[in-house]
């Protein structure tokens, strides 16, 4: 695969994230130690990872006509992502994040213009594919628009990313089409029924989910680690001892750099290394996009 484009299409959120001790119990207000506002939102969050790390990158999505939709087109065109194909329509899509002592989040979206992207839009972009390596997806833009890019373009010489989050029940002609899944330990126990408690229930899991996707599984199990199964490998990759601050776009951030390692050539065994380091960095860091590391910044890109 001599190009290296990746095209992601999803949500741009506007995040206000809150950091505190723990969350109010019903009808309590509680005081709050920070407040800190970002740029994020799935899509753009992975896009911003894989620009980061030199990645020609595209993002199509839109973006409310306001402030905070302006905020976030222009955090993602610093970080060198192309933000031509990025549309305002209606209000700009929100995430409030309560942040806890040990990194831990509890994350709401309001979905705004994310909800307004339509198959129309997919069709009037058709050219950028042409020259694709990567699609990425994810689930806070319509099920029938990601439903669409992948029966679409699943016969295409490139690789469709999904990752299913918030999960979604899929249909199993379009999760067939899908090469790589990536869901988090929550979203593969939606997925299959099955309870995730450690590394082997998750392998376990996923060997099961394997035959239903089109030959590769990622479930990420927040600070414990990562697992992947393909038809020939299954492994289990624990997470870098680091002093957590903050694991908001941590999952986002494995995503990108997973993507980035792929593009490179390298083996399963050293994208998901390479990927477990630059989510490492990532939680050592306040806020979302701003923290994902640059390839500049990453010291043990021998993984790769």
């Amino acid at each position: 695969m001599e190009s290296k484009n990746v095209v992601v299409i999803g949500s741009l959120n506007y995040d206000i994230i809150v950091k505190q001790q723990r969350m109010p119990n019903k009808g309590e207000t509680f005081v709050a130690d920070e407040l800190v506002q970002s740029a994020g939102g799935k899509g753009a969050n992975q896009a911003a990872q894989c620009a980061k790390l030199g990645l020609p990158t595209i993002m199509v999505g839109k973006v409310g006509d306001d402030r905070f939709g302006e905020a976030l087109v222009g955090s993602l065109t610093a970080f060198g992502v192309n933000t031509s194909y990025i549309k305002k329509q209606g209000s700009t899509g929100i995430g409030v994040v309560h942040v806890m002592p040990d990194g831990d989040y509890y994350s709401t979206i309001v979905k705004g213009a994310n909800h307004l992207i339509t198959v129309n839009d997919i069709d009037e972009i058709s050219h950028l594919f042409d020259s694709t390596a990567y699609i990425v997806l994810q689930q806070e833009i319509p099920e029938e628009v990601v439903e669409y890019i992948i029966d679409k373009y699943k016969k295409d010489n490139l690789k469709i990313v999904l990752n299913n989050a918030p999960a979604r029940k899929i249909k199993n002609a379009i999760l067939k089409s899908v090469d790589i899944l990536v869901v988090n330990e929550t979203e593969a126990a939606f997925m299959s029924g099955k309870t995730i408690q450690s590394s082997v229930d998750a392998i376990g899991v996923g060997q099961e989910m394997l035959p239903q996707t089109g030959g590769m599984v990622v479930i990420t199990l927040g600070k414990e680690g990562s697992v992947v199964i393909t038809e020939s490998y299954s492994e289990f990759f624990p997470s870098e001892n680091v002093h957590a601050v903050d694991a908001t776009g941590a999952g986002d951030s494995f995503i990108g750099a997973l993507i980035y390692a792929m593009s490179e050539g390298s083996s399963i065994d050293q994208c998901m290394k390479f990927a477990t380091h630059v989510s490492a960095i990532t939680v050592t860091k306040k806020g979302g996009q701003d923290s994902f590391p640059t390839k500049s910044e990453i010291f043990h890109t021998e993984v790769v």
